[in-house]
């Protein structure tokens, strides 16, 4: 028996099992299942490295400002650089603030889809 009609009498049967009821290889949607958990995690991964991206960039920025204003203060001892040496802080305490709930969200995300498949 050529393997042409090996397939053809496997996937007769096949179609004969699923028409009596019985059980049948359901492969296919697995893997369209298995494709969408794939799309949909690596679009979350990719949310969280351009949320971890920004948090870096705005580390460097806020940094940058923070240590000016230091060197002001400490030259100066002009107590208008201390709300801007806290805002830089805040600003950079609000970045991984962000970047924590883009991972949480995602992993919400992600754990929602292990309930539908």
């Amino acid at each position: 028996m050529s393997n042409k009609i090996k397939s053809l009498a496997a996937a007769n049967k096949e179609i004969a099992t699923s028409v009596k009821g019985g059980a049948f290889d359901k492969s296919p949607l697995s893997n369209g299942a298995g494709q969408s958990v794939q799309s949909v995690s690596q679009s979350v991964a990719i949310a969280v490295q351009d949320a971890g991206d920004t948090m870096r960039n705005i580390a460097l920025v806020q940094s940058t400002a923070l240590g000016v204003a230091t060197q002001k203060f400490v030259e100066t001892k002009d107590p208008e650089y201390i709300p801007v040496i806290k805002q830089c802080q805040a600003v950079m305490n609000d970045s991984v603030t962000y970047w924590e709930t883009i991972g949480k969200k995602g992993a919400e995300i992600l754990e929602s889809y292990k309930k539908i498949f």
